[in-house]
């Protein structure tokens, strides 16, 4: 059987997403991102072509969801041409969700793809460990593993260095890149903490009254007390 010359894109979104909402928002939860998943799509596949010099056969969205039902964005996702939604389960533990069954899946469409010699280049979207044996396998069979990395938070790797080794070609989808379709959510409003007062103004809020405003404070204080005394 020959080798078909195009490229395939396999997304780990817990990954993806998670990743972008640490670069963007501080921290990986997705719920602090909003995502175009339209200009996201477009984007991987553009990014693809170009890297391979291959047209796309189809992406693979690998994500988490309760019970495995797909949730709003799946649904809108699994519309879209040259995408397929492939969903592991969504797991509560410890006060932390967690993805089951999406790197398996993710493992076990690798390895079907380069045994039938379907594509001749394979994008990876992710950062697991777990995937190595996965890719080495491709490798074997004559497909050329591109693995990309979102830009880490804090410019350290947020990859497995195994993957990284073992890649044939790397590339950092950087904030430039990532920002045309992914938004740190604005959590301003009435959650948002009050700006801090500046130091001059501070400094006159806890200055000491003059002896003439306190004078006044006390006359005052004393025709109060003067005018109840005298009620009936």
């Amino acid at each position: 059987m020959e080798r078909v010359d195009r490229c395939v894109v396999l997304v780990d979104a817990g990954y993806l997403l998670g990743a972008a909402a640490s670069l963007l928002a501080g921290e990986p939860a997705r719920s602090r991102i909003t995502v175009d998943h339209a200009a996201l799509i477009q984007g991987l596949r553009e990014r693809a072509e170009a890297d391979t010099q291959q047209p796309l056969l189809r992406i693979y969205w690998f994500d988490g969801a309760p019970d495995r039902v797909p949730q709003p964005e799946h649904r809108r996702l699994r519309v879209m041409p040259r995408v397929t939604v492939r969903l592991g389960a969504l797991t509560r533990s410890d006060g932390r969700w967690a993805q089951k069954g999406v790197d398996a899946a993710m493992h076990a469409e690798l390895t079907e793809l380069a045994r039938n010699r379907a594509c001749s280049d394979v994008v990876l979207v992710t950062g697991d460990g777990d995937l190595l044996p996965g890719l080495m396998s491709a490798k074997e069979h004559g497909v050329a593993v591109h693995l990309w990395a979102v830009q880490a938070a804090d410019g350290d790797y947020n990859q497995s260095e195994d993957l990284v080794a073992e890649a044939d070609e790397r590339r950092v989808l950087d904030r430039a890149w990532i920002t045309k379709a992914v938004r740190a959510k604005d959590l301003g409003g009435a959650c948002a903490p009050q700006p801090a007062t500046r130091p001059e103004i501070a400094a006159i809020l806890s200055a000491p009254l003059p002896e003439a405003a306190l004078a006044a404070s006390a006359e005052r204080a004393s025709e109060a007390a003067q005018a109840a005394a005298a009620r009936p």
